[in-house]
């Protein structure tokens, strides 16, 4: 087992399959530690914008396993468990575009925010969307339901054989949701983007290798 920073980790050389793994799994972990009414503790970076601390976050790597540690957790107040969720949310965001385009210098939050699309070269084509609507809308959506609601659209296209009235049933349902509703508004604009639907199966084998460990850290608080 192998157990090293993010700092170490993003030192060496990745495929774009091996960062979305990474990104889902962090994404997941930190989900988890908000629902137990934690957040993640961000830095500031040069501009005053909140950033992760990728000394503070740990790999552990196994040969079948990559489970995520957070060293920096507190205990959220309610009356800001919303705002510091969405803090957290873009902080993820941030780093896995700084990591994905390899940027190991200052990026200014602004000038991502105002520069998106020059950065899109770097991502997935599938992510885009997604890392569009964090970082120049501030939605507050986790990685992990994007691929979810993501795929489902993609079954249901494939589902063309059903009848429309089936169709339109299951399209009210999901734009119920808050993923579903963040997911409509980027439609227009990024509506041929193609995920894998592998990545989805992936999301419950992960996590359910990834809450064990997270609920012995906080066994330990």
């Amino acid at each position: 087992m192998e157990n090293i920073t993010l700092k170490e980790w993003l030192r060496q050389t990745h495929t774009k399959e091996e960062y979305q793994e990474l990104f889902l799994n962090m994404d997941m972990t930190m989900h988890y530690i908000h629902d137990q009414g934690y957040g993640i503790i961000s830095s500031r970076g040069f501009d005053g914008s909140p950033e992760f601390d990728i000394n503070h976050i740990q790999i552990i790597q196994s040969k079948d396993r990559q489970n995520i540690l957070f060293q920096d957790i507190d205990q959220i107040q309610p009356e800001y468990q919303k705002e510091i969720v969405r803090q957290n949310i873009y902080s993820m965001a941030y780093l896995a575009i700084k990591s994905y385009a390899n940027f190991n210098d200052r990026l200014n939050h602004h000038f991502l925010k105002e520069h998106f699309d020059e950065f899109t070269v770097f991502l997935p084509e599938e992510d885009i969307p997604y890392y569009r609507g964090v970082i120049v809308n501030k939605a507050r959506v986790y990685y992990a339901s994007y691929i979810e609601e993501r795929t489902k659209r993609m079954i249901q296209q494939e589902g063309e054989n059903l009848s429309t009235s089936s169709q339109q049933r299951g399209n009210r349902l999901t734009k119920s949701t808050d993923v579903g509703r963040f997911y409509s508004q980027l439609e227009d604009h990024d509506g041929n983007a193609f995920i894998r639907l592998y990545i989805f199966p992936a999301i419950i084998v992960s996590l359910s290798l990834i809450i064990p460990l997270i609920a012995w850290v906080f066994a330990l608080l």
